[in-house]
């Protein structure tokens, strides 16, 4: 995408905005940019801008919550008392952020922090016993576009993914996020998304198609490499399946889930080419 065409997209999703919500106003407010305040007066535009990597002084970005320990649902109390302890935190590494809301199974509240570290997003992630982390960093190619990677962070397995594993070089925020109704975050009342595990986001192979490729032990080749895929994915189906969990925690596993069965499938493909 060139530079000209990205502009122009933003404008229609501001466009589309505007149509939509033409009502829709709140008070100003100075939020910081690490350490640099500026008025939030365009609010959803100036995220949507960090985001589409049209803002100079940001290189990287983090989005980061504390609610709902460990995939558990807790209640609104311990939720706001966790996300104040993590500002506090944000404030004592000298990290700027910007508040905002979504759905991910239920309403949750995150932080947007330009300029976060990975190493930091993962390790801040593990400290509030988050499951994930949201990562991004911008990036150009070709003739030096410039364009946000965003990265799904398991924080149990935080190894940097190759493109198309839980990494998605697009981020939406017009009229097709304003349409959903769940799974969105959410500026000022305007939602965007990066669509994580979403198949036609995937780009290199279509959905599963009622294939099943078939866990049993005796079913599958004996390879180091194998047994800990399987394991990895029996353990994000049983956790998805457990009805305690979040609704975002059960996606969030799901996610993996499909995610692993998709590298196992490879990797039988590949070994038997090999035979």
């Amino acid at each position: 995408m060139n530079f000209e065409k990205m502009l122009r997209n933003l404008i229609q999703e501001q466009l589309e905005e505007k149509t939509r919500f033409p009502l829709l106003e709140s008070p100003q407010r100075n939020i910081t940019e690490n350490g640099q305040s500026f008025l939030n007066e365009s609010g959803f535009s100036r995220v949507r801008q960090m985001m589409l990597g049209l803002v100079p002084t940001i290189e990287m970005m983090a989005i980061l919550t504390a609610e709902n320990p460990n995939g558990q649902q807790a209640p609104p109390e311990f939720n706001r008392e966790a996300n104040a302890k993590l500002a506090q935190k944000l404030q004592s590494l000298n990290y700027g952020f910007i508040p905002i809301q979504g759905k991910f199974g239920g309403p949750e509240n995150s932080f947007i922090i330009p300029n976060m570290t990975r190493q930091d997003a993962v390790d801040i992630g593990k400290e509030f016993d988050q499951e994930s982390v949201i990562w991004g960093k911008k990036m150009s190619e070709d003739v030096g576009e410039p364009f946000f990677r965003f990265e799904y962070i398991e924080t149990s397995d935080p190894s940097p993914r190759d493109s198309g594993e839980r990494v998605r070089d697009v981020s939406l925020g017009g009229a097709k996020a304003q349409e959903r109704e769940d799974y969105y975050s959410l500026v000022k009342g305007r939602k965007f998304y990066i669509p994580f595990f979403d198949d036609e986001y995937e780009g290199a192979k279509p959905a599963d198609g009622g294939r099943r490729i078939s866990l049993a032990k005796d079913e599958l080749p004996d390879d180091e490499r194998v047994d800990e895929l399987v394991k990895k994915i029996n353990y994000h189906v049983g956790k998805s399946l457990q009805e305690s969990r979040t609704p975002k925690s059960r996606w969030h596993h799901r996610g993996l889930a499909k995610d692993y069965r998709r590298r196992l499938d490879e990797l039988l493909v590949e070994d038997s080419k090999g035979e």
